[in-house]
Order: structure tokens, then C-alpha cells, then sequence
């Protein structure tokens, strides 16, 4: 296609990502993302240079991995997400491990059983051989040390969460290694009692919480593959795989978390460059998102401690539940 359209595209993208903080609202940036894909669609039928089309295919997969809510979409564009960042990854003339990086995350979500680890453990591999920044070092040997413990190789992701804690200075991710680094025993290990003193399966336990959660001041985040499940208010809304890891770690810390904790302790492909800055829109969203569909009047995310200083946290009063499949 000719240099003309091009120029086009390129002014209706620039167009299009001023708009990105127009509007708060989930419907609003569903349209937003949705509009980028069609324009990066029609941008990579153009005529591009090698680097123009690495750009390219990473806006797209980025895109796609933000896109869509029910399970059935968000695994369709997991695949197409996964499709162009190795498209990038197999053009790009640069030593930066950015695609890989991404790579092993995606596949951590997308596989089951042993070849989740060995796709995982490569495309760690491939990433810290290349350019990285030192924060994305430090989450790839966390994911490189599950995967090699989870194929037998005990030494090997000693080492790599040893690599991972060396490059942490400040201890910024210790949450985000903490939740890699434990030992998976939740199903050889579940046991719960009813109020009669008698067993529950783990089924049993976890159906008791969300039913508990249809007449109780209680909510109930249920994890799977594709992010999660907020159950609470007798209604249900299924979460990103962003808007789950940030309302697990508000879940898990009773006294709350600043915005750069939760960036640090989060793993996900945004927009566009992150930075802690970004959580605050994060949560403004989230926040809209639960109010809308849970049609709840209380405030679930509260906002405290001083100006400098502020923290994100669960409301104490309402009772919450972490449920992993």
C-alpha cells in the first residue's frame, strides 16, 4: 500500500492514543482497544520497514492480551497475542529480550503440565541472554525458578531465585518472588472443616465460600487460568489477568499497598510504557468496574494513610477469600 495511507494510519494512531485517558469507564476502554486493533490491523497491511513492523506486531499482541472479558476471548487472544510476539521476536535485528520476556509469561498462562515449564523454562532462557532491564531481570529468574523446580531441577531454581534476590537491592519484589517461590501444595494438602467438624472436599469448600457470598457481607476471588473471578453483592465479574494480580495483592495485605509496591509485584503487557503511575489509573478502573457490575454502594478499594504515602486497601470491614483452582 502506498506511503500516503500509511501517513494516514500513523496520524489516526496518534489520534487514537491521545484518547486513551479520555474516559475511566470498562465499556469506554473496550472500544478504545478495540479501535487500536483495527488500526494496527490495517497499519500491518502497509508497506513497513523491519523495525516499523516489529512495532507493529508488539502494539498488536499487547492489545489482543487486554482485550476482551469472557474466557472464550480472553484464550483466542491470548493465541493471536502469542502469535505476534514471536512474529516480533523472529524479525527483530535488536539484542533486547523485551518479546521473549513477554513470551514466557504468556505461555506460563496458556499451557498445561509439563511442556507450560519447558516453554517457559526456553523463552526465560532466550530473554536473559539478550538486553533486558534489571526489573524484568528480576521477575524472569522468578519464573525461570518455578519452571525448573517444576520440571525436577532443584539446584537450577535455587540458583535462579538466588539471581533474582542479588538484583533486588531494595527488596522491592520480595512478593512477587514470595509468590513464585512456594511450593505448589494446596491440593495434596486441602482440608477444611464445616461448622460440624466434618471434612470438606476442596469442591465442597469452595462452593460453601461463593454461596456464602451471595447473602454475606463477603467476597470470594476465585482464580483460573485466564485471570479471575469476583464473586460478591449475589453477583459475579470476571477480571483481567492485571485487574487479578493487583486485587490479590490488596486481598493479601491487610495494611495496604502503595502504588509502587503494586507495581513492582506485578506481572502484565500494557498499552504502553508502565510506570507506578500507571496503578493509579489501574485501580480507578477497577474501581468503576466493580462498582458497575457488583451494583455495590460500599467502597470495596479504600484509599488511606497520608498525602506521599497513600495506600491501597481491601475495606476491613467486608470479609474477603482467596480461592485457587
Amino acid at each position: 500500500m502506498s506511503n500516503r495511507l500509511k501517513e494516514k494510519v500513523n496520524d489516526e494512531i496518534e489520534r487514537w492514543m491521545i484518547q486513551e485517558s479520555a474516559d475511566d469507564m470498562e465499556d469506554f476502554r473496550q472500544e478504545w482497544v478495540k479501535e487500536g486493533i483495527n488500526l494496527y490491523e490495517k497499519l500491518k497491511k502497509c508497506r513497513l520497514s523491519r523495525k516499523e513492523r516489529i512495532g507493529t506486531y508488539y502494539a498488536l499482541a499487547k492489545l489482543y492480551l487486554e482485550y476482551g472479558r469472557s474466557e472464550k476471548m480472553i484464550s483466542g487472544n491470548k493465541h493471536r497475542a502469542f502469535k505476534y510476539l514471536q512474529s516480533a521476536a523472529k524479525i527483530s535485528e535488536t539484542s533486547s529480550g523485551d518479546s521473549f520476556y513477554h513470551l514466557a509469561f504468556l505461555v506460563e498462562t496458556m499451557t498445561l503440565g509439563r511442556e507450560k515449564w519447558e516453554s517457559a523454562a526456553f523463552y526465560a532462557k532466550e530473554a536473559l541472554e539478550r538486553d533486558l532491564d534489571v526489573d524484568k531481570q528480576i521477575k524472569i529468574y522468578c519464573l525461570l525458578g518455578k519452571a525448573y523446580a517444576k520440571l525436577g531441577f532443584k539446584e537450577s531454581a535455587a540458583k535462579s531465585f538466588d539471581k533474582s534476590t542479588k538484583l533486588d537491592k531494595w527488596d522491592e519484589y520480595s512478593r512477587f518472588r514470595n509468590n513464585y517461590s512456594k511450593e505448589d501444595n494446596r491440593r495434596s494438602k486441602f482440608a477444611r472443616l464445616n461448622p460440624l467438624g466434618i471434612n470438606l472436599s476442596k469442591y465442597e469448600y469452595h462452593k460453601q465460600l461463593i454461596e456464602r457470598s451471595k447473602t454475606n457481607n463477603s467476597y470470594v476471588l476465585l482464580f483460573n487460568r485466564n485471570g479471575a473471578i469476583l464473586y460478591g453483592n449475589n453477583d459475579s465479574v470476571p477480571l483481567t489477568v492485571r485487574q487479578s494480580e493487583i486485587l490479590r495483592l490488596i486481598f493479601e495485605s491487610n495494611r495496604g499497598l502503595t502504588k509502587d509496591e503494586i507495581f513492582h509485584n506485578t506481572v502484565g503487557i500494557g498499552t504502553r510504557s508502565r510506570s507506578p503511575d500507571s496503578v493509579k489509573t489501574d485501580i480507578s478502573r477497577l474501581r468503576s468496574l466493580l462498582r458497575k457490575r457488583l451494583q455495590t454502594m460500599e467502597q470495596l478499594i479504600k484509599t488511606v494513610g497520608e498525602r506521599g504515602n497513600k495506600r491501597y486497601q481491601w475495606n476491613p470491614k467486608i470479609e474477603k477469600h482467596i480461592l485457587d483452582h
